[in-house]
């Protein structure tokens, strides 16, 4: 029984405590005062009582502040039966502009915070140099731009603390593609007496629409180590929540002019290089040559950069190869290159023209169209086309007509006329069948060849391998060539064999290079010449 007594006591005196705990003070506090524009400070409210993690609504303090995350922890502590309990809110908290601002009186469950004076300085100003442990500075290469003109963001978060944790985001604007532009770059400085770390980031920017918009940098959000001296054990020190925004600047989007046409590329300046393999105009007939265009510009991407095409006369064949494409950021300004090589492919000897290669561009400095140019070029391509043989026409038999009063001899002599006529009439219809059919077999015809020597000249291998045998078929179209051992079987050549062998170890051993095509193709077109002149003599002197 008073045992049952005893417990009720307790029952009762534990109720009568957490009555008496109910919420009665809520305290407001912040860690730094003055602070800075676009630098974070810590609101700390704590409430004596359990309350509900919602009971704190921060949304009060957005028209001064920007309002970061906000975390909540409890904590219940009994020392002889006499309980305390606490909630407490940790909120960053950004000034948006200099001045002075008053943080409200902050309502918990009906209990009211004091409200708290702050100061707020710019970040140029003389003091607020003691706050910047922590902050960031931003650059663009251009505030006033066209559509589709690309800019640079210069993004640099300095730090004179050391970092427990962080996360710089992307910077926002509308209408825009924004991305990064290589890895970031870190730096050690002492600015006003103070080391920082730095870490650099640059961002390309591509408005896509025109007008006036806001560039809103990048912002960070992390936490920074405070020493704890006491400690022996630096795992024990404590990380404070930071959270800097970097500045917004206004920029200027114009539209694409009115008078301009075309393939809209706004550019301070656009540069393209023609290289030839020597520096003379003549070239070997069935010898590709190989054309390098390299095109340069500033605030354009790699992407924008145009297609090079050019059109080339009758005679020469041309195969573009893949171009390669690179960016990067010079001075603060985003440059972009495309290097492309052509292969050209005579067909014909004789002398050809290749027309002028024109880029239109739009002068972003001086608002003007431009025109960059590469002028054309008259080369000669020397040798021998394999030439069809020529027959001759059939001399036609004399006929001799002897009169004679014996009319039968006369028919049997106009009859025997008409006979050999019709003879020579058949030999010659057939004789320029064949060699119709015959000669119609050149390198320009066969596209094997052409593909041939175009894989040649890019050094490319496998296509190379793959087509060995396609422009043996075409070579001798009466026979089958299944692989590479049947092609070198029937060119029967020292030199093919040799470059074959070669080429096969390049991409079928374990320990590959990089293979040149220079020598095989020669090779190849030399053999390709001597087959098809030795073709049509045979054709000429036998004819069938």
């Amino acid at each position: 029984m008073v045992k049952t007594i005893k417990q009720c006591v307790f029952i009762v005196s534990l109720f009568a405590t957490f009555m008496a705990n109910a919420l009665t003070s809520v305290t407001a506090s912040i860690d730094k005062n003055p602070a800075v524009v676009n630098e974070s400070i810590v609101l700390t409210i704590v409430a004596d009582d359990s309350v509900s993690a919602d009971a704190f609504d921060p949304s009060v303090l957005q028209q001064d502040f920007v309002v970061g995350g906000t975390s909540v922890s409890s904590q219940t502590n009994m020392v002889n039966f006499d309980m305390t309990r606490t909630t407490q809110w940790t909120t960053l908290l950004i000034p948006r502009k200099k001045g002075k601002v008053v943080i409200p009186a902050l309502s918990i469950d009906g209990v009211n915070t004091q409200p708290i004076a702050l100061v707020v300085l710019a970040e140029s100003e003389k003091g607020s140099s003691q706050q910047k442990d922590l902050y960031i500075t931003s650059d663009v290469s251009e505030q006033d731009v066209y559509v589709q003109q690309q800019f640079t963001l210069k993004v640099r978060l300095h730090l004179a603390v050391n970092l427990k944790r962080g996360v710089l985001t992307e910077p926002k604007m509308t209408g825009a593609e924004i991305k990064q532009i290589g890895q970031d770059k870190e730096d050690t400085q002492i600015i006003d007496g103070k080391r920082y770390r730095i870490i650099e980031r640059i961002y390309s920017v591509k408005p896509q629409t025109s007008g006036k918009f806001v560039l809103h940098s990048s912002t960070f959000e992390g936490e920074i180590i405070i020493s704890n001296k006491r400690s022996l054990f630096s795992g024990m020190d404590r990380g404070k929540p930071v959270s800097i925004r970097g500045k917004e600047i206004d920029i200027m989007v114009k539209p694409v002019p009115d008078n301009y046409s075309g393939e809209w590329l706004p550019s301070e300046i656009i540069n393209i290089e023609d290289e030839w393999p020597i520096e003379g105009t003549e070239f070997e007939l069935g010898e590709p040559i190989t054309r390098k265009v390299t095109i340069t510009a500033a605030a354009l991407s790699a992407e924008q950069l145009p297609e090079l095409n050019f059109e080339v006369p009758d005679g020469l064949k041309i195969y573009p190869d893949q171009a390669e494409s690179q960016s990067g950021v010079q001075n603060g300004l985003l440059i972009s290159q495309k290097v492309q090589e052509f292969a050209i492919v005579p067909t014909k000897p004789g002398t050809y023209t290749l027309p002028d290669l024109i880029v239109p561009w739009w002068n972003t400095k001086l608002n003007k169209l431009e025109q960059t140019v590469i002028p054309g070029r008259t080369v000669t391509i020397n040798g021998v086309q394999a030439a069809t043989p020529a027959f001759s026409q059939p001399m036609q038999p004399e006929v001799q007509i002897v009169t004679e009063h014996n009319t039968t001899l006369q028919w049997l002599f106009l009859a025997g006329w008409l006979l050999t006529a019709l003879a020579w009439l058949y030999v010659s219809k057939l004789k320029g069948n064949l060699r119709f059919n015959k000669a119609t077999f050149t390198s320009e015809d066969k596209q094997s060849y052409l593909k041939l020597m175009a894989a040649c000249t890019q050094n490319n291998g496998e296509q190379v391998i793959a087509l060995l045998p396609l422009w043996a078929k075409d070579l001798y179209p009466n026979e089958h060539f299944a692989n590479l051992e049947q092609v070198s079987k029937k060119l029967n050549s020292v030199d093919f064999n040799e470059a074959l062998a070669e080429l096969q170890r390049n991409y079928y051993s374990a320990n590959t290079g990089n293979w040149q095509g220079s020598k095989l193709l020669k090779i190849i077109s030399r053999l390709q010449t001597k087959t098809i002149q030795a073709q049509q003599i045979e054709i000429a002197i036998n004819p069938q």
